[in-house]
């Protein structure tokens, strides 16, 4: 988690230090206006993609060790399957 707040916070600091140069030499008008609205809106774009890769991720992991849980019961089944048959060809055999 730390490692992705350092880059969301890099993000927005850059972005502030870029906008505020980008403001300090063009200006206040519209054309600056617009490129600082494009910055911020990147930095919205790295902020929320970077939070919902880490709920994708969590996700993933829950659903990890769903599926080996999962796996592991059918194993056990399949074990109990394959006695239950031996057991039914012993006792044909007989």
């Amino acid at each position: 988690m730390e490692g992705r707040a350092v880059i969301i916070a890099a993000c927005w600091i850059a972005i502030a230090m870029i906008s505020i140069v980008y403001i300090w030499v063009g200006g206040i008008n519209l054309t600056t206006d617009i490129a600082v609205g494009v910055l911020v809106s990147v930095a919205f774009v790295v902020t929320f993609g970077v939070g919902f890769g880490e709920l994708e991720q969590i996700m993933r992991s829950k659903q990890e060790d769903k599926t080996s849980s999962e796996i592991s019961e059918l194993m056990s089944q399949i074990s109990e399957v394959a006695k239950k048959v031996d057991d039914i060809k012993k006792a044909l055999e007989e």
